[in-house]
């Protein structure tokens, strides 16, 4: 050791050297090994022989900190820091503040943090008794869990066992009132214990130790003094053979070319020697960095800080995202500024970017915030309202000099700047305008409920000095501002015709698993297709069942006891999403049932289902729940019926079910959990809490969902496996995998990564849309689920053609079109009585009750024709055109009841086996479908309605039932239920009528397009103008509104003679003076009689549809996201829209005189 000293420069030369190398921080002396003349620690080996400190030793300057307690203490409060962590990350922005003033100031004032920030020392419990009280009586039980919630009592201190160290504190089970687990108390017993589970890996006993519950957490903490070594020695495995020395690993990481550290953990495999972390293997025997490592170049970087902010700031780089996409326009920019400069001026991403911290501004208005924080509690979304105030107090609050009160701006004394305030909104991002708006409205109405009201009787009083000016000096300014929505919808649709084959690249034959019963290991291809890491859970030996066919498992890695298991679940969650018109995060919280009373079977004997009641260990376990929570549950009749958690992909909208569900995803369900429970099974339901949302929930949200055993999980956690690892990637796999040649459904990602390899246009939603117009075109769903389709969306169904010209794209049918289509149905009707069916026959359809009538000589005067077809038993034969009653089979002779009544009337012609329709009719039908959707909506929102109230009064007659009360709603109960089964059936009623009516449609859309494929189009009923007609299609389009359904109606009633806009035209006259009165115009239509009203109406949207362009953008200005002021802004070159409107409903003089031309005309 003495001849290597002497080897060491001297404390000049030393400095000299380490200055030349660029070190400038004591972290990145690290480096010191490539000089090997460099002392490994150069404040020891020059102690004696001219060492001051680092800062000389490195040529930095040394920083000015502030010579006093008092002067520091001053200035980090003037920088509103609060909190000992927010000091570590800010304390920067005063290049004068130290970074420990703890140790600093310690024989120079110092007391203690609070007295140092300027913060009130809380009013903590002063025994560890009454703290420990409080914390049980909230129930709270681990200590994650108190971390989360001890701010519920504010007496509570942040870490009770540093408070009441040396006053009772035991341990977290003794305070929170746990049992303390039995843990083995050696070593030697807890280490036979681990492998006797098989257990292998660290990250394996992380999951798997609590099947025994006397296995710790962290035995490398439980026994550190009691002969822990190594996880190695633990869990008796032998130590890898790595390279004793850091020159042999380098030599070898470079002799397979690395050359990025990424690269290197995707490869060091390639070399059983080659550590996986070897920057901490080495770090004391020659480990320098990555570059060395590896043999590259080092980057000529910028050598400070400063400098290389100057540099981001230069190229007007303003957030982290924008900074990883551009920080290579500077070739000395680092990629990971803030670990390169992590020890030498970083403080966080806000001041890199040369932007104020938004936290800082809490601490200017702390009694501001701690109201907000008291109102953050029990409201949604809080990261988006925290965003708003924060921004409010820096934009607004701070440059008007307001002070710090929460009631000043609620006291009618004091001027509010409406101005400014508005100025402040308008300067947000569109899409954030009225979000902020909506948040910062509210927290001053809760501050006015909470501060300004008083008492009275049972009515609550705002105090006369009080008012919420954002409410009354701002009345109506919320209603200007809008979202900042696309005119039209992004999302493709994805074509059935795809959606099936992609479903048969899965699942060969998938419709009839529950009868065929398919194993995992019959289909070996999705192994492959589903190939990625957490498609494989590492398991002991003795997991694998190799009797079990749905046990697909591997031998991995050098190891010979190294075994994987495959699991289905990303198959059966793509599956799911190609199956059924669920969102993709309603599919991942689906519950697989395992606390539930009663289960599905499988039956593999009669290829069905049956139930059981649930033996699991799981059974009852979880919060307490009022019903079960099973996707597949025990529906009429014990036909299994689906569970959805939840409602579209808000957690805290209720959960609901459907009285159907496809057989092939009963099957792959009930697989599934089964998979689970044997190869991935809960020890306890899993909590909301602990799943770690994306987005930030509001704790009380989730503490009321309780637990759930999620179906979709994929590790022992229980928690639910992302969207983005389920859908995002591996829908663009399926469908690059399943296209054919020209197809475009998917290619190859050009910037190519392990985790994305392709790209798509079609996104997980869009099968959302695809799914629903099949099922409602092919029939593919029962009554039952169009219900819900229809109950929760308005469906307009719109005819379209589809024009080849450059590109393919669709032109949605118009007025003049409609108008012409109906001359060729009158053209059509004069051939009809002029020579009969037989000329038209090739344009109409056939159906097993009407072919005989089409192919013999039908009377021409017993053929009535209406807009929507033909009725050829002189509109008199509907007591006998419905069903048979007998099986004609057994008799020489049938009978036939009644036609279905319908929303026709008896005179249902849809249902009737005579009605003949076909291509001539075609707009007549899509009228009446459409008139039936807005019924069928209408009906649908009293059904649920009573639905609704049913379950409430079931529910209030379980809770008496069970408090030994009497039953006093029985009668109520009673007529609410009588009312929701009217309402069913008539619903039930109306969507057969739409079923039948469209399938009519899609056969009068095949005879077109056939027609045109096989050159009859000149011989057929000519529907448009343009030329270059390809085909013909009907879109069914799922809208925000019901006011381009109500638009459609009114405008077919003045085409179609047997059109009935009875209900559509009141609620879309209310709807225009609604829009009227939310822009500032006189409200006009109440004064018209429904005839007038009519013609205004059309007229006004064919208005708004030449000036919008769309209808998305005509239901935003209905609703109000969409003002006339903000159109007329876009186009200050045209004639304001708003004098044309107001023109339109302000003369109606006109309105009678068109009416009156009209009538005439007619």
């Amino acid at each position: 050791m003495r001849a290597r000293k002497k080897n060491f420069y001297s404390y000049a030369e030393a400095k000299a050297a380490v200055q030349a190398l660029g070190i400038k921080s004591r972290n990145d002396y690290k480096r010191y090994r490539e000089d090997p003349r460099l002392s490994a620690n150069p404040d020891t080996t020059y102690a004696k022989a001219g060492w001051i400190d680092w800062y000389h030793f490195l040529g930095n300057e040394r920083p000015d900190l502030y010579p006093t307690y008092a002067e520091a203490q001053a200035a980090v409060q003037a920088l509103g820091i609060k909190s000992h962590p927010n000091y570590e990350k800010r304390h920067r922005e005063d290049p004068r503040l130290p970074a420990n003033p703890d140790t600093t100031y310690a024989k120079a004032g110092w007391i203690d943090w609070y007295v140092f920030l300027g913060n009130e020392r809380p009013d903590l419990y002063p025994t560890y008794a009454e703290a420990q009280a409080s914390a049980q009586s909230l129930g709270i039980k681990s200590s994650n869990d108190y971390l989360k919630r001890y701010r519920e009592d504010p007496r509570l201190p942040a870490n009770p066992n540093n408070i009441y160290a040396n006053a009772g504190w035991i341990d977290w089970y003794h305070f929170l009132g746990n049992e303390r687990p039995d843990l083995y108390p050696t070593y030697v017993e807890a280490q036979a214990a681990a492998q006797a589970l098989g257990i292998k890996t660290q990250l394996d006993y992380k999951k798997r130790y609590r099947k025994d519950p006397r296995l710790p957490a962290k035995p490398n903490i439980t026994y550190a003094n009691a002969d822990w070594i190594d996880w190695y020695h633990f869990l008796g495995n032998e130590k890898p053979d790595l390279y004793p020395t850091y020159a042999e690993a380098q030599a070898s990481a470079q002799a397979l070319g690395i050359k990025r550290q990424p690269e290197y953990q995707k490869r060091y495999r390639e070399d059983p020697r080659l550590p996986a972390t070897p920057n901490k293997l080495y770090t004391d025997t020659g480990w320098i960095d990555w570059y060395h490592f590896l043999g590259n170049e080092r980057s000529d970087l910028y050598p400070t800080y400063a400098e290389t902010q100057a540099a981001v700031q230069a190229l007007g780089i303003k957030s982290q995202p924008e900074y990883q996409k551009r920080y290579r326009e500077d070739p000395k920019l680092p990629a990971n500024p803030n670990i390169t400069y992590a020890n030498a001026g970083w403080i966080d991403w806000f001041a890199f970017m040369g932007k104020e911290h938004p936290s800082a501004i809490e601490g200017e208005h702390p009694e501001i915030w701690s109201d907000f924080e008291r109102w953050l509690k029990d409201v949604n979304d809080p990261q988006g309202k925290r965003s708003a105030i924060r921004a409010f107090l820096a934009n607004y609050y701070r440059p008007l000099g307001l002070p710090d009160d929460s009631r000043y701006l609620l006291l009618r004394e004091n001027r509010f700047n409406a101005a400014q305030y508005q100025k402040f909104i308008e300067d947000q991002a569109e899409s954030l305008r009225k979000p902020f708006h909506t948040a910062i409205t509210a927290f001053f109405e809760w501050l006015l409920n909470d501060y300004c009201t008083d008492e009275d009787a049972d009515e609550r009083i705002v105090l006369p000095e009080y008012r919420n000016p954002f409410v009354t000096v701002l009345a109506g300014f919320a209603d200007s501002l809008t979202y900042a929505k696309p005119s039209q919808s992004t999302k493709v649709p994805l074509a059935y015709e795809y959606i099936l084959r992609a479903r048969n690249f899965l699942v060969p034959n998938g419709e009839q698993v529950l009868q065929t019963c398919p194993s995992l290991q019959d289909l070996p291809h999705l192994q492959e297709f589903f190939n990625a890491r957490n498609d494989w859970i590492e398991v002991d030996e003795a997991v694998i069942d190799r009797n079990d066919p749905n046990c697909v498992w591997r031998n991995r890695g050098t190891k010979a006891d190294a075994y994987q298991i495959w699991s289905p679940v990303r198959f059966v969650a793509l599956y799911t999403l190609l199956r059924y018109p669920l969102r993709g995060q309603q599919i991942l919280w689906l519950d697989s049932g395992e606390a539930d009373k009663e289960i599905a079977v499988l039956d593999a004997e009669n290829g069905g289902i049956r139930w059981e009641n649930n033996t699991s260990t799981l059974a009852g376990k979880g919060s307490k729940k009022r019903r079960p929570q099973a996707a597949v549950q025990r529906g009429n009749k014990d036909a299994p019926k689906l569970f959805i958690t939840t409602n579209k992909t808000g957690i805290k909208e209720g959960s609901y079910e459907v009285d159907w569900i496809p057989d092939d995803l009963v099957y792959w369900f009930l697989l599934l959990r089964n998979w689970q429970a044997k190869y991935n099974p809960l020890s306890e339901p899993t909590y909301w809490t602990d799943i770690g949302l994306d987005r930030k929930y509001n704790s009380k949200v989730l503490q009321a969902r309780g637990t759930q055993c999620f179906l979709f999980r994929t590790e022992a956690s229980g928690k639910p496996i992302s969207t983005s690892s389920a859908f995002v990637n591996t829908l663009p796999a399926l469908l690059y995998a399943i296209q054919r040649e020209g197809e475009n459904l998917a290619i190859e990602n050009p910037s190519f990564t392990k985790h994305s390899p392709y790209l798509s246009p079609y996104t997980p939603h869009s099968l959302r849309v695809s799914l629903i117009t099949a099922f409602v075109v092919d029939g593919d769903a029962p009554i039952a689920v169009i219900s819900k389709l229809v109950g929760h969306a308005s469906l307009v169904m719109t005819i379209y053609y589809t024009k080849l010209n450059r590109e393919q794209m669709l032109r949605v049918m118009g007025e003049a079109e409609k108008r012409a289509m109906q001359k060729a149905m009158e053209g059509c009707a004069n051939t009809i009585r002029s020579e009969g069916l037989h000329s038209l026959r090739g344009q109409l359809i056939a159906t097993d009750g009407n072919r005989l009538l089409l192919e013999s000589d039908v009377p021409k005067s017993a053929c009535i024709v209406f807009d929507h077809g033909i009725c050829p038993m002189s509109a008199a034969a509907c007591e006998e055109g419905g069903k048979s009653l007998i099986d004609s089979n057994k008799t020489a002779y049938n009978v036939y009841a009644a036609v279905e009544i319908g929303y026709l009337g008896k005179k249902n012609c849809p249902h009737c086996r005579f009605f003949i329709t076909g291509v001539p009719f075609l707009g007549g039908l899509v009228a009446i479908a459409n008139e039936i959707a807005l019924e069928s909506h209408i009906e649908s929102k009293r059904y649920h309605d009573f639905t609704a109230e049913v379950e409430q009064l079931e529910q209030a007659f379980y809770d008496a039932c069970q408090a030994n009360q009497p039953d006093t709603q029985q009668l109520k109960r009673k007529q609410v239920s009588a009312n929701q089964q009217q309402s069913a059936a008539k619903l039930d009623s109306l969507l057969a009528d739409y079923v039948a009516i469209n399938r009519y449609v899609q056969g009068c859309l095949k005879l077109i397009n056939e027609g045109k494929q096989n050159g009859e189009g000149n011989n057929g009923v000519r529907l448009i103008a343009a030329d270059d007609l390809a085909e013909v299609v009907v879109a069914y389009e799922e809208s925000n509104s019901n006011y381009h359904l109500l638009a459609e109606i009114c405008q077919n009633a003045t085409i179609y003679r047997s059109a009935n806009p009875s209900r559509a035209v009141p609620l879309i006259a209310q709807a225009i003076d609604r829009m009227a009165e939310n822009n500032g115009l006189a409200p006009a239509m109440f004064r018209l009689d429904d005839e007038q009203k009519l013609i205004v109406a059309n007229e006004l949207n064919q208005l708004l549809l030449q000036r919008l362009g769309s209808w998305e953008k005509i239901d935003s200005l209905i609703s109000g996201d969409l003002m006339l002021l903000d159109i007329d802004t876009h186009e200050p070159e045209m004639t304001r829209i708003s004098t044309e409107i107001e023109q339109l409903l302000s003369n109606l003089n006109r309105a009678y005189h068109i009416s009156h031309e009209a009538q005439t005309y007619e």
